[in-house]
C-alpha cells in the first residue's frame, strides 16, 4: 500500500488549535511571519502561509468537541491532510468509516479521528508551490553566485508546513493507525523514541513525527514551517527573537532529515520551527534506526545544552532511558 500511495496524499493542510491566550497566539502568528487571512467564522482566526497551509486560532473551550486541545491547556484540536482527488476522499471514507466516524461536511471536507483520539480531516488540496528564485552559494572550486552580494532576511515568509511533532505515551503503537489504515511510511526512526512518517512515497523526508513524551498522554510538541534557506532560518529567527519572542533551540542543522532550524517558544503549546534544506526522498529512500544519544538531536546548534549527557530538545522527554 506505501508504495501505491492508495490515497494520494500531499501533506499537511491546516492544523487547526484551540488556545488559552487568542491575542497571544495571534500576535505570535503575524510576527512568524503567516498572512491573516478572512474567516466565514468570527471566532476563528485564520493564517496562511505562502502556499496555502493554513493555521487556524479560536479560544479553548473544554466543553466543545471542536475547541478542546489534544491533551489540555493550548494545542492542536485537528490535523487536515490533503488528498489529490475525490476518488482519495470516498476512498478515506469507506476506510476509516468501517469502523469510527467518517462524516463529510458542507465544504466537502471529510472529519474523523485516529486510535489517539486525535481528530483528523482531509480536504482537496489547496496548497500550490509558489515559484522563486534557487539561492545560489559559493563554494571552494564552485563558485554559483558571481558579481552578487548574498541576499539578507529581515524576516521571514514561511512557504509551507512542513511537518508536526506530537509527543504520545508509546510511538510504536501510535504509528500503527497512519502505516496499516492511511498507508503512511517510516522515513526513520529514533529507536525506541520516535518515529518520523511521510504520507507519501517522494516528497518530504516527514510529514509527521510521534515521540515518546515525558508527560502521559497525547499533545501536541512542534510544528515547522519550510522558508526558502538558512538565510531566512536565521534572519527569521533574529526578527522573532527582536520581537521578544524565547528561542527553544537553535539555531542549528538536524542529523536526522538534514534541516536547518530554529525553534521558538510559542503560544499554542509547543514550540515552532523555521526549516530549511530538509531532505527530500524517493521510494529508494533506505530507513535508519537511529540511537537516540544525547548528541543525535543535531549536527550543530546554538543555545542546546549538553554538557550533562542527556537528549535536549524535542525528543528530551523519552520514557526510555536505557540508549
Amino acid at each position: 500500500m506505501a508504495s501505491e500511495n492508495r490515497f494520494r496524499f500531499t501533506g499537511v493542510e491546516c492544523i487547526k488549535f484551540a488556545v488559552e491566550n487568542v491575542d497571544d497566539a495571534v500576535r505570535f502568528a503575524t510576527d512568524w511571519g503567516l498572512t491573516p487571512v478572512a474567516s466565514v467564522d468570527p471566532e476563528v482566526r485564520i493564517f496562511r502561509s505562502v502556499d496555502g497551509s493554513e493555521v487556524h486560532v479560536a479560544q479553548a473551550d473544554e466543553a466543545r468537541a471542536d475547541r478542546r486541545p489534544v491533551g489540555g491547556g493550548s494545542g492542536m484540536c485537528e490535523v487536515v491532510w490533503g488528498v489529490e482527488d475525490r476518488a482519495s476522499l470516498l476512498a478515506l471514507a469507506e476506510e476509516l468509516g468501517s469502523d469510527r466516524r467518517a462524516e463529510f461536511d458542507a465544504e466537502g471536507v471529510l472529519h474523523s479521528v485516529d486510535d489517539l483520539g486525535i481528530n483528523l480531516a482531509f480536504r482537496l488540496a489547496q496548497r500550490r508551490s509558489a515559484v522563486y528564485e534557487a539561492t545560489r552559494f559559493n563554494s571552494p572550486g564552485r563558485p554559483d553566485r558571481i558579481n552578487r552580494r548574498a541576499p539578507r532576511c529581515e524576516a521571514a515568509k514561511p512557504h509551507e508546513i512542513s511537518h508536526l511533532a506530537i509527543g504520545v505515551d508509546d510511538a510504536g503503537q501510535a504509528v500503527q493507525f497512519y502505516l496499516k489504515r492511511l498507508g503512511f511510511i517510516v522515513s526513520d526512526r529514533y529507536a525506541n523514541r520516535g518515529v518520523f512518517l511521510r504520507c507519501s512515497p517522494s516528497g518530504n523526508h516527514h510529514h509527521v513525527f510521534f515521540m515518546n513524551a515525558k508527560v502521559p498522554g497525547t499533545r501536541f510538541n512542534h510544528l515547522a514551517f519550510k522558508v526558502r534557506d538558512i538565510h531566512e532560518v536565521i534572519g527569521g529567527g533574529q526578527h522573532l527573537e527582536s520581537l521578544g519572542w524565547k528561542t527553544f533551540a537553535g539555531p542549528g542543522r538536524h542529523i536526522i532529515s538534514s534541516a536547518c532550524f530554529w525553534y521558538f517558544q510559542s503560544p499554542f503549546g509547543g514550540a515552532w520551527e523555521y526549516a530549511a534544506d530538509e531532505d527530500v526522498v524517493t521510494t529508494e529512500w533506505e530507513s535508519q534506526d537511529f540511537a537516540a544519544t544525547s548528541h543525535i538531536f543535531t549536527e550543530w546548534t546554538f543555545g542546546l545544552e549538553k554538557s550533562d549527557g542527556t537528549l535536549k530538545g524535542p525528543i528530551s522527554g523519552s520514557k526510555d532511558k536505557t540508549l
